[in-house]
């Protein structure tokens, strides 16, 4: 059956609870959605490895995932996007010279320079295991997206300055998203669209948080949750009730997708 709609979800803030779970109910309404011909995918800023207790749970097989950096369809890998080593061996640099943690993103792995407090807050916020530390792994492999780890809001916008090749969004205040300029989300579902010769189909995207702007300027129906930013809400085709009030299931009644 040809699908009907894509559906996009952020993760922190949207689809997960307080725990970083999604509530029985939400996994239901999405394989009603599926049923209904519409086709839920996940899009977030985290790393394939760090979403595979939401695959395995639900059944969900398409993300967008490092901020559009690393896209799979239907289990397949349709599209990845890297940063070039030159700029990694700058930004390394940049993050050792301000005692920062910097944490390197693959396909299938996350590494990180060195321990800090930081580092360690950043993955308990959203309830992940601590990297493993490697310094060269930038160096020897394809990194799709970086991490600055740093609670000094002061310092952004020397990276903002310094590397105006790269986007930086501040997700937690622990860390920084890090990927090429120019990605996002958006460009993810622009190059998903393109590529499964989909460009037709209706789009829809849940979002609460910086990282998401691109994403729900991008689709058809734009929905953010209460707990999101009010510059989205002030955008948004529908605002829904917090992630942890039910939204997801108000937000996906309000537009018949169950």
């Amino acid at each position: 059956m040809n699908p009907k709609s894509f559906v996009f979800f952020d993760l922190d803030g949207t689809l997960l609870n307080r725990e970083s779970k999604i509530e029985p109910e939400v996994v239901k309404a999405f394989e009603q959605m599926q049923a209904n011909g519409h086709i839920p995918f996940i899009a977030t800023g985290r790393s394939p490895l760090e979403i595979q207790f939401i695959l395995e749970s639900t059944t969900i097989d398409s993300f967008i995932a490092l901020n559009g950096q690393y896209i799979v369809y239907q289990g397949k890998e349709v599209y990845r996007s890297s940063i070039s080593t030159d700029t990694l061996v700058r930004l390394k640099q940049a993050t050792q010279e301000r005692d920062f943690a910097l944490s390197f993103y693959t396909a299938n792995k996350i590494r990180a320079t060195r321990q800090t407090t930081a580092l360690k807050e950043a993955y308990a916020f959203i309830h992940a295991p601590i990297s493993l530390i490697d310094h060269s792994l930038h160096l020897t492999e394809e990194i799709l997206m970086a991490l600055i780890l740093s609670t000094n809001t002061i310092e952004d916008v020397y990276f903002r300055e310094q590397f105006p090749e790269l986007s930086f969004y501040r997700n937690t205040p622990y860390s920084i998203d890090t990927i090429p300029k120019g990605n996002s989300k958006a460009t993810g579902i622009k190059e998903l669209m393109k590529k499964t010769d989909l460009e037709h189909l209706t789009t829809y995207a849940f979002g609460d948080g910086s990282n998401d702007v691109e994403m729900l300027e991008h689709v058809d129906f734009s929905i953010v949750m209460a707990n999101g930013l009010p510059a989205l809400k002030e955008q948004a085709s529908y605002v829904t009730s917090e992630n942890t009030k039910g939204g997801i299931i108000e937000g996906l009644s309000y537009f018949d997708l169950i």
